[in-house]
């Protein structure tokens, strides 16, 4: 019997039980020591059995001969080999969603819809790429009836390869945005890189799940609130941009035979995750914090929802974007230049590429280096009836600002 044959048989005797972190839980677990920019899993390989690892997967030659390792090649692509094994295994709907903007709310929004009805795995947290697909494949149980992935990339060619482990047999593109450029290379390319999905789809014979419109109406943008056939339905969303995601969970819905009104009630309960539009109060006002990411699409589509849904006094406090490589300057003066023309109370910008683009601009703002330099700025305010809204990619980490 080989090695992966042999890690197979013991991945199967131990429930799938996988580990990658040896800060964690370690019991009953296979450590699979992963090799990153930042780290090597592979000097942990001891400490992950004293933890109780009852195996480890390594590419470092040294432990060839230590008792309950496993030497291979390559760590990751072992791990994406029994991923995709692990599917096999599956007769079930598997659902890739991808795109742009709104991967993770669609995502969790279909989840709600279809538990109504299934059995539902989907990808946990943001486990959306190389490493966490593979992660979310084999963390599925085996009485899963429908599994939901989100699939992200960063480079051409990444889709296909996480399709190519995923296998869905239904995937999504969620839209077409200015995300990770710098990677990327060009919006263009962004482009070609989310049609990957759709050509992967025509390829293997998945089935393409469209957007269609349901005849939802924005009631109420803070917290989102929509109508249909007369019927008001409150969620606990903000931002009339989740419109788009929640018309995407009911087209899903519709394809597995969810009723409406129960797919409806579903979306009703759903509590957005950390930092994904959630709604809090700080400083006697109302925050609307959206900070899990930012890209040029995304911030644009929260600020002209901010701005079309809440009355003044109001504000904005925005971190730079990320990864837009040479798109970066013009990308923020872009921003700056539509916010110049709204009328905000108040106008935050953190960070070095917002300080670059709005050189010798007459924009009445604040800016600060950082957000820890901002939340001593902010623990000072009095906000009282204001409303704010908190845009920043995830590396400036805007939502330090409000820790009091």
């Amino acid at each position: 019997m080989d090695d992966l044959a042999q890690i197979w048989q013991k991945l199967d005797n131990n429930s799938f039980k996988i580990s990658t972190d040896t800060r964690k839980e370690l019991d009953g677990t296979i450590f699979f020591a992963l090799k990153g920019e930042s780290f090597d899993g592979n000097t942990f390989v001891e400490k992950a059995l004293k933890k109780g690892a009852v195996a480890v997967v390594s590419q470092n030659p040294q432990f060839k001969s230590t008792p309950n390792v496993y030497v291979v090649d390559d760590t990751l692509r072992t791990l994406q080999t029994l991923a995709q094994k692990y599917r096999e295994t599956f007769t079930i709907p598997i659902i890739a969603v991808g795109g742009s903007n709104g991967k993770t709310t669609s995502r969790e929004l279909i989840r709600c819809v279809l538990e109504t009805n299934f059995k539902v795995h989907t990808t946990e947290s943001n486990l959306n790429n190389e490493i966490g697909v593979p992660l979310s494949i084999l963390a599925m149980d085996k009485d899963t009836e429908i599994g939901v992935f989100e699939i992200g990339a960063n480079h051409a060619q990444e889709h296909t390869n996480l399709l190519e482990i995923l296998r869905p047999t239904h995937v999504i593109v969620t839209n077409n945005g200015l995300d990770h450029l710098e990677g990327f290379g060009s919006p263009t390319k962004v482009i070609e890189a989310n049609e990957e999905i759709n050509k992967w789809a025509r390829k293997h014979n998945a089935s393409i799940i469209a957007n269609v419109e349901h005849g939802l109406k924005v009631s109420t943008p803070l917290p989102l609130s929509i109508s249909l056939d007369n019927k008001e339905y409150q969620t606990k969303m903000v931002g009339n941009y989740n419109l788009e995601n929640i018309s995407r969970a009911l087209t899903v819905g519709k394809v597995f035979k969810i009723n409406l009104e129960k797919a409806l009630t579903a979306i009703s309960a759903y509590t957005p995750m950390a930092l994904r539009s959630e709604l809090l109060e700080r400083n006697g006002a109302q925050v609307i914090v959206d900070c899990y990411n930012a890209n040029p699409s995304s911030m644009m589509l929260a600020l002209k929802s901010f701005i079309e849904s809440c009355s003044k006094p109001r504000g904005v406090i925005l971190g730079d974007m990320l990864e837009l490589g040479p798109y970066a300057e013009e990308e923020h003066k872009k921003i700056l230049d539509f916010v110049s023309k709204q009328e905000l109370n108040i106008i935050v910008l953190i960070g070095e590429q917002f300080r670059q683009a709005q050189e010798n601009s007459h924009l009445n703002y604040t800016w600060f280096p950082n957000s820890s330099s901002a939340q001593k700025w902010f623990r000072r305010q009095n906000f009282t009836n204001y409303t704010l809204l908190l845009k920043g990619s995830r590396g400036i980490k805007v939502e330090e600002m409000l820790l009091i």
